[in-house]
């Protein structure tokens, strides 16, 4: 599916959370199972987009270029490349965080992707009836 270009807000409809302290939340649960699958390099770049997320809770279509030239700005020298967030998003996709969607614009060439993180898994806790069955004979 690809989509076509446009401010941030109009993405608003791919957001899986209803304020920012949920999104916050959600992706620390993420980072609690999964923090020892990326570098630390990637984990970089994640966290920097994420706080790319804020307008629109969980999206943003930040360009990787100015998403790298802000790590860059903060670290200097020590920032880190395109190739490795590139592979952090390929790793945040098979794990489930993350589900990205390229733009393109008016004319058909791809620009920026869209980026949005999905919810942690909850696991639901049993059903009442099932908790109340009697005990069993043994």
């Amino acid at each position: 599916m690809t989509l076509r270009t446009g401010k941030i807000e109009t993405f608003a409809h791919y957001s899986n959370f209803s304020n920012l302290k949920e999104f916050n939340s959600h992706f620390e649960q993420w980072l609690l199972l999964h923090k020892e699958d990326f570098t630390k390099s990637e984990l970089i770049g994640l966290k920097r987009l994420v706080r790319f997320c804020a307008k629109v809770p969980g999206v943003s279509n930040a360009k990787i270029a100015t998403v790298l030239k802000a790590i860059n700005e903060d670290l200097g020298e020590n920032g880190i490349s395109r190739t490795t967030f590139k592979r952090m998003t390929q790793k945040a996709m098979k794990i489930g965080i993350l589900s990205i969607h390229e733009t393109e614009r008016k004319n058909g060439s791809q620009t920026s992707n869209l980026y949005f993180f999905n919810r942690f898994p909850t696991i639901e806790p049993p059903k009442p009836e099932i908790l109340n069955h009697p005990n069993p004979k043994f």
